[in-house]
């Protein structure tokens, strides 16, 4: 069995510069801040301006992101879910609700890589 090209992605790796999240607040509108990680990407969440979270947000940019860069299609799909159920949220609530999910991801695929490694190292 061949695994599609997002199973074989560790969604906490150091993506290069080129594959980097770039925040911006409209088209051509840079805000000055870059994440290579998913960790980075939930630490720029908290700081960064909120007119980059509503314009990503609007887009689908993150769960894209996260979903064809980071690899991760689960918490790219719950960010899609957050942004099609919650359509009208104000940009400090989208920000908060991000935040927590991929806080919540991140503990996920931390345990699991530990889980990982200790069945490895057993054997």
């Amino acid at each position: 069995m061949v695994k599609s090209n997002n199973e074989t992605k560790n969604p906490l790796r150091v993506v290069p510069d080129a594959k980097g999240f770039h925040f911006y607040t409209g088209i051509g509108d840079y805000c000055g801040v870059s994440v290579y990680s998913l960790e980075e990407f939930a630490d720029a969440l908290q700081y960064v301006c909120s007119a980059a979270i509503v314009f990503h947000f609007e887009r689908g940019d993150f769960q894209n992101w996260i979903r064809d860069v980071i690899g991760d299609a689960e918490l790219a799909q719950v960010i899609d879910n957050i942004r099609m159920c919650e359509r009208h949220l104000a940009a400090e609530s989208c920000r908060k609700e991000i935040v927590e999910r991929v806080n919540i991801r991140l503990l996920q695929l931390e345990a699991n890589s530990l889980v990982s490694g200790r069945r490895k190292n057993t054997r």
